[in-house]
């Protein structure tokens, strides 16, 4: 196990610092990480909320600050919304003329598995690039098991992912 003294560190710069520090002292930025047990943690769970909204936000940035809806027709449903959408009630598998209803300016768009299967595949091979131990539960989620890869990545796992 990767052998440490304090269990913080910066989300800017990754510099470790000691307990109970508000602002890193490398970068003065104040996106501190501590948790007693940070250091000692080596499963992961790996989540992307909001996948295929997110995914179509980013190939539209003029969508950054619309309510994106991905799902069927009016007599469809919702299968994801971003955080925009959300703020009006949006759900998943929430019915899309509920949906349409809350929120009458919401930009829909069709869902694209091809584009998001690609995009999964691309994640997962990410995550295999920090470790083999790479257990999927959806096209967007799974658990990582990143005992042993210290040395590998030259830090504690948290460091690694962050």
């Amino acid at each position: 196990m990767f052998a440490i003294a304090d269990n913080t560190f910066c989300r800017a710069c990754y510099a470790r610092m000691p307990d109970g520090a508000r602002q890193c002292a490398a970068c003065g930025d104040q996106r501190i990480v501590s948790h007693p047990e940070l250091f000692a943690l080596t499963i992961a769970h790996l989540d992307c909320d909001a996948f295929y909204a997110a995914i179509e936000k980013r190939d539209d940035p003029g969508l950054e600050h619309k309510p994106v809806i991905v799902g069927g027709g009016v007599r469809g449903v919702v299968a994801t919304c971003c955080y925009v959408a959300r703020t009006y009630g949006i759900k998943s598998a929430m019915p899309m003329f509920r949906a349409l209803k809350a929120c009458p300016d919401a930009v829909v768009i069709k869902p694209n598995m091809a584009k998001y299967v690609a995009v999964g595949r691309a994640l997962r091979e990410m995550m295999r690039d920090l470790t083999p131990m790479v257990e999927p539960l959806s096209i967007d989620e799974a658990f990582m098991d990143l005992t042993g890869t210290e040395r590998l990545h030259g830090g504690p796992p948290a460091i690694t992912l962050a």
